[in-house]
């Protein structure tokens, strides 16, 4: 084989690979709730008054009956927070009533910091505008008001699960020096 054939079947074989990854990201964005079906609505002025209310959250990310892999939604009774903190893996579930799963609402709520406004991904076909605003706002008070509280518990219970983890491996480490030469020879 000589050096321009087998540059030929190299640049044949990255252009199938690249039309692969490309057809393949298209599929996933084109599912039932993917980055090409949801549309960011969070500028309507309608919805300006509910921005305000969660900007203070310490909070980036608020989910509510969002599509599984296999685009069913999942969760009717909770929203799903996780915190702004970089590194921190904190979530919170605050319970919500499942009128607004039977009407159909679902939505992501994203954000890159404290300081910026929320994305509200949301697909038009599916969410009727109006649903979607009503359930936020009887979503927000609710958030507002349990949020910080639930976060400062499960913050506690992540210092006292990293104690425990901590004391655990000084205990392990103790007993694995004790041991060294503790056999007679």
């Amino acid at each position: 084989m000589n050096k321009h054939s087998s540059t030929k079947v190299l640049v044949i074989t990255c252009s199938m690979i690249a039309l692969g990854i490309g057809l393949g990201v298209v599929l996933v964005g084109f599912q039932k709730g993917g980055f090409l079906t949801t549309s960011d609505v969070g500028g309507l002025p309608e919805l300006a008054r509910i921005q305000e209310q969660l900007r203070p959250l310490e909070a980036c990310s608020l989910t509510y009956q969002r599509r599984d892999k296999r685009g069913h939604r999942k969760h009717p009774d909770s929203v799903f927070l996780q915190t702004c903190t970089r590194g921190e893996y904190i979530g919170v579930v605050i319970d919500v009533p499942t009128t607004w799963a039977a009407r159909g609402v679902g939505f992501e709520m994203t954000r890159g910091s404290m300081t910026e406004p929320w994305e509200i991904l949301v697909e038009k076909q599916e969410v009727p505008f109006p649903d979607l605003k009503e359930a936020l706002e009887h979503f927000a008070p609710l958030i507002v008001a349990s949020y910080p509280e639930r976060l400062r518990e499960r913050r506690g219970g992540a210092s006292e699960m990293e104690r425990q983890l901590n004391e655990q491996k000084r205990m392990e480490q103790e007993r694995k020096e004790r041991a060294k030469g503790s056999y007679p020879e």
